[in-house]
């Protein structure tokens, strides 16, 4: 999920890795909106983005807010194998969450923010019922900040995971699937954004993450990484990378269309611990949780009513993958600039 700019420009956030050298030669191609200017919005028409559903912006102006509650739900159609084929399924009922970024600007160069998840909880019992998920806490920095038609713009990024969802024990629980990860994981990355076309109505951003490796996690009982009842032992975690490319075209104020293309990929993690044997002893386990990627495109259109409200609606729809589930999600999200 993504924290976007506002609109008229102002910002958002989140993850990826490939070398930090390539993310900013490659990022510095790309841009920030920053503080808007008069000037600035005064081309073809007054440029108004909320920004594509998955990228994030550079830091906002200082003492400007934003929220942006999601509304998303996760359709799975499906998974792609170790292969990559394509193995359908019967799908689930279809999983919702709420997201809530919050930002603030502390300087025209720094925005801080916190990123509340809620889910869907399914429980052993056949009902369900709203739980949090993990949040986030990130920092934004302006690294580089270009002049000119493009307005090129280059932002550092730090996010560290808290993880207050449920990830273990989920027997004692009662639920059939993990809410969170249990993991102190922490994210470094480099966002980029520019503007294109003679009247500035075509932005581009590109964002690279990399999560760090070596997150440990205790683990007990029947957990999100696959081990069972009577499991004790731990999880570590290997890094991930996330590259997400974006394009939106300011029709008019009001009416925009966006389109994020994103790579995902989870290195896995090794599990270690003892679980219950056939005997009074147990049983030895270690083994690795298999690596994982997944391509999929984020279309969208954006109706912004004023600089600093709009909308945005679309969804991420997986193309291919390996290890990972196949799935359609539509989501809807409120951009609000205070």
């Amino acid at each position: 999920m993504s924290h976007r700019c506002l609109p008229t420009c102002r910002a958002g956030f989140p993850p990826l890795h490939l070398s930090i050298a390539a993310a900013l030669v490659l990022a510095a191609s790309c841009v920030t909106t920053g503080e808007c200017r008069a000037e600035d919005a005064a081309t073809a028409h007054e440029l108004r983005f909320t920004g594509p559903l998955v990228s994030s912006s550079p830091p906002l102006p200082t003492g400007v807010w934003i929220i942006e509650p999601y509304l998303i739900q996760t359709h799975v159609t499906g998974r792609y194998d170790t292969d990559g084929h394509y193995q359908g399924a019967p799908t689930l009922r279809d999983d919702w969450q709420v997201a809530l970024p919050i930002m603030y600007g502390v300087s025209d160069r720094l925005t801080l923010s916190l990123g509340l998840n809620a889910v869907q909880a399914r429980e052993e019992s056949g009902n369900w019922h709203w739980a949090t998920s993990d949040s986030s806490v990130s920092a934004n920095w302006l690294l580089a900040q270009g002049k000119g038609p493009h307005t090129p713009a280059v932002t550092l990024v730090l996010k560290q995971n808290l993880p207050t969802g449920e990830h273990d024990l989920l027997e004692q629980a009662g639920l059939l699937g993990a809410t969170g990860s249990g993991a102190y994981t922490t994210t470094v990355g480099v966002y980029g954004q520019a503007y294109f076309l003679p009247g500035r109505n075509l932005r581009g951003r590109l964002n690279l993450t990399w999560r760090l490796p070596g997150a440990d996690v205790n683990v007990d009982g029947r957990s999100a990484y696959g081990t069972e009842v009577g499991f004790h032992g731990s999880a570590t975690l290997d890094d991930a990378i996330q590259a997400t490319g974006s394009l939106e075209y300011s029709i008019n104020p009001q009416w925009v269309l966006a389109t994020d293309l994103v790579y995902e990929k989870e290195h896995g993690a090794r599990v270690r611990g003892t679980g219950i044997g056939s005997g009074v002893e147990r049983t030895p386990i270690d083994h690795r949780l298999a690596s994982s990627w997944r391509l999929s495109l984020a279309p969208a259109v954006e109706y912004n009513w004023s600089d600093r409200g709009g909308v945005i609606v679309g969804a991420l729809v997986s193309l291919r993958g390996r290890n990972s589930a196949a799935i359609v999600s539509p989501q809807v999200a409120v951009n609000l600039a205070f």
